[in-house]
């Protein structure tokens, strides 16, 4: 009989190792903790100066900042049940109300829709603040939650196409905004909130653009912000963040709560333009959808803001506003073009060695995850335990504190840093580990990002 042992760091994936690397991230994460007497934040780059302005990377923010960190520490208390990740939460949340400045946060001079859009803006707060309501009915994180709401609203610019804030209606910058008040309408069950989403779905709708090979785009980016495609031309991003797939799936989701054919009839065009233009495997299977039209034909990225995640999603919502097949069959041919690509443990030109949420393997943990539970088919489970066997391997422990060094920027693969946050940083990776552990305990449902319309499931 062999009397080796086996190497424990080395057996099986459980549900204890997710939640223990869960918990060093957090531990990592507290080192860069500045208390004040308004609550916590959190250093975005440790031992780094950001500069200021820099793009989604403010301190309170959903992307990168203490809206983020709240929110997984949110999710790391419903895993553990441990009180003190409910308390550093609050204080997260705490520091994001204190530093709000009313409705100049989203008219003031100067402003982009990067500054105001959900991810970096304050309604990243005030969605987590609403999510802590939930969770502890403290009446002060639904104050908040309505505050800004309401200042989102007396915000607004309108114009003869709908109501915009700053022209910038892509998710990743304003374009989420829409979504949030979906969400406000949702849970406050106030029409004032439905009817400003309405609106500035309008104002999207507008944007819409006949696309050559059928279906309609949207030129939601400009393509001389991108180095890697800068001096080249006009080209249309067909992904979720900035491009047709988010630009479409926000109007299928205007359509769920106004009822407006208008919405859903574009909404199905946007997905016709996707459908034309993705390559399909030989045997049909298989999906990728190229990064840009047509400036980067032979570029796929493979995560959420402009890969087959974040475009899958338009696909699953039309799929639960119509019944039809065919969009659910997209969903699963996108996975599998996930899979055919090698990832998530071979890397191409657009899966870069990035683990975060947005662009990264944390991204195809919980898409992995969402997958299974919509076909519960268990090769997609098998691929969230492979996806998180990948995270917690290539993570960097030291003194029992977890992070990830990461490569945000695809086109400056040689700067890797260790980011705290949730969207491009170690949270946003540790955040993912806890949904597969759900899946594995079969445990309490934690929330989910607002613009992920998978959390039904």
């Amino acid at each position: 009989m062999s009397k080796i042992k086996w190497i424990k760091k080395f057996a099986p994936l459980s549900s204890e190792e997710l939640v223990s690397s869960a918990l060093e991230t957090a531990n990592w994460i507290k080192q860069y903790e500045h208390k004040t007497k308004d609550g916590s934040y959190y250093d975005v780059l440790p031992q780094k100066e950001v500069p200021e302005g820099s793009i989604l990377l403010k301190n309170t923010g959903l992307y990168a900042g203490a809206a983020g960190i709240a929110f997984f520490f949110l999710r790391l208390y419903l895993s553990t049940k441990e009180n003190n990740w409910l308390e550093d939460a609050k204080a997260a949340i705490d520091y994001v109300i204190h530093d709000y400045k009313g409705v100049s946060e989203f008219t003031a001079e100067g402003l982009t829709g990067f500054d105001t859009g959900h991810l970096n803006g304050p309604t990243g707060g005030a969605y987590v603040s609403e999510l802590l309501y939930e969770v502890t009915k403290e009446e002060k994180y639904r104050k908040f939650f309505i505050q800004v709401s309401e200042d989102l609203i007396q915000g607004a610019k309108h114009t003869e196409d709908g109501i915009t804030w700053h022209e910038f209606y892509g998710i990743i910058a304003e374009g989420a905004l829409v979504l949030y008040l979906i969400y406000a309408y949702e849970t406050l069950k106030d029409d004032r909130y439905l009817e400003t989403a309405r609106l500035a779905g309008k104002y999207i709708a507008s944007k819409a653009e006949d696309a050559p090979q059928g279906g309609k785009r949207w030129y939601a980016m400009d393509t001389e912000s991108f180095p890697t495609l800068h001096g080249q031309g006009k080209g249309y991003f067909p992904g979720f963040f900035y491009g047709a797939a988010g630009s479409a799936y926000i109007l299928a989701k205007v359509y769920e709560y106004s009822k407006e054919e208008a919405f859903l009839e574009l909404a199905k065009q946007g997905a016709e333009y996707i459908l034309h233009i993705a390559d399909v495997s030989e045997d049909g299977e298989a999906a990728l959808v190229k990064y840009n039209d047509p400036l980067a034909e032979d570029l796929y990225y493979l995560g959420m803001c402009q890969g087959p995640i974040g475009t899958s999603r338009l696909f699953f919502q039309l799929y639960e506003l119509t019944g039809e097949e065919k969009y659910k069959d997209f969903v699963i041919k996108l996975t599998e073009g996930i899979l055919a690509a090698g990832a998530p443990t071979r890397h191409s030109a657009g899966y870069w060695h990035t683990y975060c949420y947005c662009c990264g393997a944390a991204g195809m943990l919980e898409h992995f995850v969402s997958v299974y539970k919509l076909t519960k088919d268990q090769r997609y489970l098998t691929a969230a335990y492979e996806t998180a066997e990948v995270l917690i391997g290539d993570a960097y422990v030291e003194k029992k504190l977890r992070r990830w060094y990461t490569a945000w920027n695809r086109h400056e693969p040689e700067v890797t840093e260790a980011y705290t946050g949730l969207y491009h940083g170690s949270a946003g990776c540790a955040a993912s580990l806890l949904v597969l552990n759900e899946v594995i305990q079969n445990g309490q449902k934690l929330p989910g990002f607002l613009e992920d319309p998978y959390k039904v499931l």
